[in-house]
C-alpha cells in the first residue's frame, strides 16, 4: 500500500498541466531539487526506458528530508527480505531493481494490512493471492508468506509486462490494476506512460507510485551518499521443520529458544498463531535452533484445549505456564472450552520426535 504522502504539490501541479496543457514536470530541470543525481541507477536504465524529471527528484528529497526516519526504518526492516527477493525475481528473469516495489507497497511489513483489504509486503487483495496461487482460510495467509507472496508477486509482474510491453505501466498496473490501466489507455487513445499518466485518467496514487519507486531506488543504490546508514542485507538461515498442527506459535519459540518476533516474521502467514490442528506444518525456523526444537518441544507441559471455529471443534496446545490461554485466538463470549494437561512426548499422533523432520535448508547464495 502506498504510504501517506504530501501530495499537494504534485496535485497542484496535475491539476496546472490539465488546465493549460503542458507537462509542467518537465520544465523543471532536475538539479533544481537535489544535487548529485545526474543519472538513475544503471540496472534501471537498462531495462526502464524513461523521461528523467522533477517527479522523481521531488520524491528523491521527500525521502531524504521529510521521510527520511521513515526511509531509514524501512531499510532495516528490509535487511533480512531483500536477498531472497532478489534470488526469486532473478529466477523469475525480471529487473532486479523491482524489488524495491516492497518499499513502497508496504515497508517490507508482512502484517500490512491496506483500507482496501490488501495483505502483505507485496499487497494483494485475496482474489489476486488466490489467483496467482496464494492459501488464504481461516488458519493460513500466504499473502503474509514472505517467500510464497514475492513469487506470486514476480509472476504478476510478468503477467502485466505481457499485456503492456513496457515496464513503466506494469508497474502503475500493479498499483492500480491492468483493467484500469488499459481502459485509461484506451480512452485517452495514448500508448505513452508519461502521457497517460498526466492526462488525469489514473488515480493520483498511481501517478506518485513510479516516481517514488524510482526516487528509492536511487537512494538505496548509495545510501550514504544520502546521509542513510548503510543497509545491511542479512538474510535469516533458516530451515523448515515439519511440526505437529494446533501448537501454539509462543510454545514453538520458547521450545527453539528462538525470539518470539524473529519466529512470527518468519512464519507470518500463520494467522492465528497457531499451526494448522490436524496436520503437520512445514514451520520456518532458525536453523540453529531446530535442533532444540526438537529435543524441548517433546519436554514441554501443554495444556490441550478444545475451540470451535466456522469448520468445527479444533485441539489446540497452550504452554501449561501461560496465563493467557489463547492469544489472538476469537474465541466467543461465553465459550466453553475443554481443557487438560498433556505432555508433547505423549501425544502419538503429534510426537515431535517422529513426525517432525527436516524438510529443506533456505538461504539464497552469499552476494547475489
Amino acid at each position: 500500500m502506498l504510504k501517506k504522502i504530501t501530495g499537494f504539490m504534485l496535485f497542484f501541479l496535475l491539476i496546472a498541466h490539465n488546465l493549460w496543457g503542458e507537462n509542467i514536470f518537465q520544465e523543471i530541470p532536475l538539479s533544481e531539487h537535489i544535487e548529485n543525481v545526474e543519472v538513475l541507477p544503471s540496472e534501471i536504465v537498462r531495462h526502464l526506458p524513461m523521461d528523467v524529471n522533477s517527479q522523481i527528484a521531488y520524491f528523491v528529497k521527500y525521502y531524504t528530508t521529510e521521510k527520511k526516519e521513515v526511509l531509514q526504518r524501512w531499510f532495516r526492516r528490509c535487511g533480512p527480505f531483500l536477498p531472497y527477493f532478489r534470488v526469486i525475481f532473478k529466477e523469475e528473469g525480471l529487473p532486479e531493481d523491482l524489488v524495491y516495489l516492497a518499499l513502497v507497497e508496504s515497508g517490507c511489513n508482512p502484517f500490512a494490512v491496506s483500507r482496501a483489504g490488501a495483505v502483505g509486503i507485496w499487497q494483494f487483495i485475496e482474489t489476486t493471492g488466490r489467483l496467482y496461487g496464494l492459501k488464504v482460510d481461516y488458519w493460513i495467509d500466504e499473502r503474509k508468506d514472505f517467500i510464497k507472496s514475492t513469487y506470486a508477486a514476480a509472476k504478476y509482474l510478468k503477467k502485466l509486462y505481457e499485456i503492456f510491453g513496457d515496464w513503466r505501466l506494469a508497474v502503475a498496473s500493479y498499483n492500480a490494476g491492468e483493467g484500469r490501466v488499459s481502459r485509461a489507455l484506451r480512452a485517452k487513445n495514448f500508448a505513452d506512460y508519461w502521457k497517460v499518466m498526466m492526462s488525469g485518467a489514473i488515480p493520483f496514487e498511481t501517478f506518485a507510485y513510479l516516481p517514488q519507486w524510482l526516487a528509492i531506488s536511487i537512494i538505496i543504490k548509495d545510501p550514504q551518499k544520502y546521509g542513510f546508514l548503510p543497509l545491511i542485507e542479512e538474510p535469516w538461515d533458516y530451515v523448515e521443520l515439519n511440526v505437529p498442527g494446533g501448537l501454539d506459535l509462543k510454545v514453538l519459540s520458547l521450545a527453539a529458544e528462538v525470539d518470539y518476533d524473529i519466529l512470527r516474521k518468519l512464519n507470518a502467514e500463520l494467522r492465528r498463531e497457531f499451526t494448522p490442528p490436524g496436520v503437520t506444518y512445514p514451520l520456518k525456523i532458525p536453523i540453529t535452533s531446530a535442533d532444540k526444537l526438537l529435543a524441548n518441544l517433546k519436554r514441554l507441559e501443554l495444556e490441550e484445549v478444545k475451540v470451535n471455529t466456522p469448520s468445527g471443534e479444533v485441539t489446540l496446545f497452550v504452554s501449561a505456564k501461560d496465563s493467557v490461554i489463547i492469544r489472538n485466538f476469537e474465541e466467543k463470549k461465553g465459550e466453553n472450552s475443554s481443557k487438560k494437561k498433556t505432555t508433547s512426548s505423549n501425544r502419538t499422533k503429534t510426537s515431535s520426535s517422529k513426525d517432525s523432520k527436516v524438510a529443506k535448508k533456505k538461504k539464497p547464495s552469499k552476494g547475489r
